[in-house]
């Protein structure tokens, strides 16, 4: 990773190499895997890239801001619009605030499959009974990648934070 000289100034752009980051596993669900890019806590928006096992289903959610995802390993889809909805290899989604949904990787998939996203806002987690469990957001996925890579015996990596666009932990 790349920082400038000066620690007040606002850097042009900084780079970090994701195959040397630790991924922090059973995140939010058994099987769920992150590395944690960005998490922009004053500009509302994290990003992250991630990893499901097959067969992995993540809770259902409503994002409150927008998402964007492109996939690039393996395949998954969401249970409310069919299998006929998979995302591939090469895939782009978006999703729009207000959004709900329950994102399962079929456990038929021969591999894990891999994707970036961009999340927006919060994403509020719903039990099978649809009662509010607990929600997503820059913040609190900063602090559950700290934690989780601790209790694996994990470094905790820099990544981009907000304020002045830096890299923190």
């Amino acid at each position: 990773m790349t920082a400038t000289a000066d620690p007040t100034a606002i850097p042009l752009a900084l780079t970090m190499h994701t195959p040397e980051l630790p991924w922090a596993r059973d995140v939010l669900a058994p099987g769920l895997s992150i590395q944690l890019l960005v998490a922009d806590v004053e500009g509302g928006f994290l990003v992250v890239k991630t990893r499901f096992k097959p067969g992995t289903v993540l809770p259902t959610h409503l994002h409150t801001g927008a998402v964007h995802g492109y996939t690039t390993k393996g395949s998954w889809f969401y249970r409310e619009y069919g299998e006929e909805t998979m995302n591939l290899p090469g895939t782009y989604i978006y999703e729009p605030a207000g959004s709900t949904h329950t994102l399962e990787a079929p456990a038929s998939n021969t591999e894990d499959t891999e994707a970036l996203f961009i999340v927006h806002g919060a994403f509020l987690n719903y039990d099978a009974e649809g009662n509010f469990v607990g929600h997503f957001d820059a913040a609190v996925t900063r602090t559950a990648y700290a934690q989780v890579l601790a209790a694996q015996g994990d470094e905790i990596p820099d990544f981009v934070v907000g304020g002045n666009c830096t890299y923190g932990r």
